[in-house]
């Protein structure tokens, strides 16, 4: 029974509660905590998010992504029969889950919650999980583990698709402590006796991402820890749920590629820290060296994609416009990139040997291809830094987001690359057009009319069954002014070709202006990566589909997060659009709602020895 739970305090603790970090073994995989759900609950509802979530309007919502959140992660409810607002009723102290990885067997979930001043309401909560589980047909036991009594349950099958299933809690002093397998119970209540040996905090991979993210100020703790060892948890989860898809394994590839140099990610969340920040947050990706990669290599194949030099000259460009929704900016290696993109693709795109460096020679030699060295002519002209802002159109629809991309381009390859893409562009179906006295390419589907992703000559040498769908369906490209212009529309691209007056440049909006201050003083110095959104206008097209009742059919970003998350299990394998479930229609207006939500930013460093994300939400009102 996978028993999960994502909510996390951190508080004052009794001394005779261990902290869950000091209590949980080296082999936990997946953690979150928080240690005072009452105070984070208070937290939350200071913050404008926490406000607009108290509309009664939004109610149908709110529960509505609850339950699904609850579902996906382990049905939590259903399994045991207790809600998240049972557990938040018992905590008086830390409250935290986590997956711990076996050496044989299924992987276990556990629950640790620090019941201090409310022995009732746990014991009340003990009753009902029995209650349920009897219900439900369990044979119950108990046994005893280094002085402590454990309650166990075995769980029949409830239905043909179901499995026999477990369950066992113990309580010791005022912790409580809920798992899904006997051993991990049992594992539990041996650590109690005293310092318990290789506890999570003394994990390598724990200890670097949470030394990296504090320090002795804002971030000196959290009220929300968490942490994952990525690979670890695939494993783990794999012996919960084994794998059943046919075809190649991805992560096995990402492996062979050299990613799980990612050993750990996690990080601190604060609440409502003061009334102008309703959020901040850090965040480490732990990537150490690995060995045995070759000569001059930091990590082994693909993984060494990722050579994000820090800057301290990210400055914005003088025609970035005012009203944008996001803007994000980085630093990175490109033909370094290139280089080791190769293995990648042939491993997990074309999946076979080979198959990156045959259509590179495609790209330059087929005489029914674009006639161009990729890598030399294109590539190799490109700098380190890359914008992008995206925006979109009224009315809104579901394709009305747009967005930006420059590209720096060295200064004495502007020629090569205006060659080589004019070349490339004119092969893929694109029209060169002059625009504000720039040479531009545009590409506009026609009618009735399939196109396939832009690669002729090119990348993929196998038949295709079916013809692809073409990854840009409309774009124009220039490169002039020191970059490679690509947007997904010339109106957007038009921006690109003039001085943004004061009034009209981003750089001058008080709200840019707010939250680069913030950042300034979170995590100030050299980055290779920051952004900048105005979270009411990125949020817009997905706020105005959802009144619509047309969110299932948004090609955004956050649309599609949102129905992965809401999708059934069924439909999603069937490949079905999911059903809006909640009428949109008696949602307040976007103007209405637009002022609870503030803008936001996050920068990245580059570490030696991984990132680290720093962000924060502001409180519109009191910005």
């Amino acid at each position: 029974m996978a028993i999960v739970l994502s909510v996390q305090i951190v508080g004052h603790t009794q001394a005779a509660v261990p902290s869950s970090e000091s209590l949980l073994p080296a082999s936990t995989v997946a953690y979150l905590s928080v240690a005072n759900p009452a105070d984070l609950e208070q937290r939350f509802d200071r913050t404008q998010l926490g406000q607009f979530a108290q509309d009664p309007s939004l109610e149908p919502f709110v529960e509505q992504v609850r339950d699904s959140i609850t579902e996906k992660m382990g049905d939590f409810r259903e399994r045991i029969g207790i809600t998240m607002d049972d557990l938040r009723g018992v905590a008086g102290g830390e409250l935290a889950w986590s997956i711990v990885a076996r050496e044989k067997g299924t992987a276990g979930s556990v629950l640790l919650v620090d019941t201090t001043g409310n022995a009732a309401a746990r014991d009340a909560l003990i009753k009902k999980i029995d209650s349920y589980l009897a219900d439900r047909k369990a044979t119950k036991d108990s046994v005893q583990a280094s002085g402590q009594t454990i309650t166990s349950y075995t769980v029949p099958a409830q239905n043909a698709d179901d499995k026999t299933r477990y369950a066992a809690y113990f309580v010791a002093g005022d912790l409580l402590c809920v798992t899904d397998q006997l051993a991990v119970a049992e594992q539990l209540a041996s650590r109690l006796g005293g310092t318990a040996p290789n506890p999570l905090k003394s994990l390598p991979e724990y200890a670097a991402v949470m030394s990296n993210c504090k320090d002795s100020g804002d971030f000196s703790d959290g009220h929300v820890r968490w942490f994952i060892q990525p690979f670890k948890l695939v494993d783990a989860i794999r012996t919960i749920r084994p794998r059943t898809r046919e075809g190649e394994d991805r992560m096995a590839q990402f492996r062979e590629q050299g990613f799980d140099a990612i050993q750990g990610i996690g990080g601190l969340i604060k609440v409502s820290p003061d009334a102008k920040r309703d959020f901040i947050h850090r965040t480490f990706i732990y990537a150490p060296a690995a060995t045995g990669t070759e000569a001059g290599e930091k990590y082994r194949l693909a993984m060494n994609m990722f050579k994000t030099p820090n800057s301290s000259d990210m400055q914005l460009h003088n025609w970035t416009p005012r009203m944008i929704a996001r803007y994000t900016t980085l630093n990175i290696d490109l033909l370094n990139a290139f280089d080791h993109f190769g293995t990648l693709f042939d491993s997990m795109i074309a999946g076979y040997p080979d198959a990156f460096e045959t259509a590179m020679d495609r790209f330059k030699n087929d005489p029914f291809g674009p006639g161009i060295d990729f890598r030399n002519e294109i590539i190799a002209s490109l700098g380190t830094r890359i914008c992008a802002m995206t925006d979109y159109t009224l009315p809104i629809d579901t394709t009305s987001e747009r967005f930006l991309v420059a590209i720096e381009v060295k200064p004495n390859k502007m020629a090569t690359l205006q060659a080589a893409i004019a070349k490339y562009l004119e092969k893929d179906g694109y029209i060169k057009k002059e625009l504000e006295g720039h040479d531009i390419w545009e590409f506009q589907p026609q009618e009735e009319e399939d196109f396939d992703i832009g690669l002729d000559g090119g990348l993929l040498d196998e038949p295709q069954e079916e013809e692809e769908q073409r990854l840009l369906t409309r774009s124009a490209v220039c490169a002039s002014d020191g970059q490679l212009f690509i947007a997904s529309d010339v109106e957007f691209l038009r921006l690109a070709f003039k001085q943004a007056t004061e009034n009209e440049a981003l750089a001058e909006s008080f709200d840019y202006q707010a939250v680069q201050a913030a950042l300034e003083n979170l995590a100030g110095g050299p980055q290779c990566s920051w952004t900048f959104t105005r979270t009411d206008e990125a949020m817009r097209p997905t706020y105005a589909l959802l009144r619509e009742n047309r969110l299932p059919q948004s090609e955004s970003f956050f649309a599609r997060m949102l129905n992965e998350l809401l999708t059934p299990p069924e439909d999603q394998k069937n490949q079905l659009l999911r059903e809006q479930k909640l009428d949109g229609s008696k949602l307040p207006s976007f103007e209405l709602a637009r002022r609870y939500f503030g803008p936001s930013g996050r920068t990245v460093r580059a570490e030696v020895d991984g990132w680290l994300m720093t962000g924060v939400l502001l409180n519109k009102a009191e910005n």
